[in-house]
């Protein structure tokens, strides 16, 4: 099992940045993800908010997240939580995952030279574009005078 983590500022209040989070993935659960190479794959992204265990000081939500690659000989399923912590105006957004190489003993080589590199690569590209739809979502809010458009 190898784990990534991953981290943003995103300029949204902390009272609604993960339900805009679970919004924002909801909308469009079929995503293609991407390091920025010429690699990427298509998966089905599952989201689920819940009690965020990771702050003992106070009590909010966190956002389990998961996806399952259409090519998974080639590409981990991966599982992990969104969280937010309040900075400034806005929220660190902390993405903790982890995954499980494919194809074994040569999947887990992979990953320690090359493999590490391309899925924190990807994750971060994620995050900046769920930040960047979360940052429109707040947007909108706010143009529409607090209310939530159709």
């Amino acid at each position: 099992m190898s784990e990534v983590r991953v981290r943003r500022y995103c300029a949204c209040p902390f009272s609604a940045v993960i339900e805009f989070a679970e919004k924002a993935l909801r909308k469009s659960p079929q995503m293609r993800i991407s390091p920025g190479y010429a690699v990427s794959e298509n998966v089905k992204a599952t989201a689920a908010v819940v009690d965020d265990r990771s702050d003992g000081v106070r009590r909010h939500d966190a956002l389990l997240l998961a996806w399952r690659p259409d090519h998974r000989l080639l590409f981990p399923e991966f599982r992990g939580v969104l969280t937010a912590r309040p900075r400034q105006r806005g929220v660190w957004l902390r993405l903790d995952g982890s995954y499980d190489p494919p194809l074994g003993f040569f999947g887990r080589a992979f990953d320690l030279v090359f493999g590490r590199a391309i899925v924190h690569a990807t994750m971060a590209r994620l995050l900046a574009q769920l930040g960047g739809e979360i940052e429109a979502q707040w947007a909108d809010f706010r143009a529409h005078d607090g209310r939530v458009p159709a």
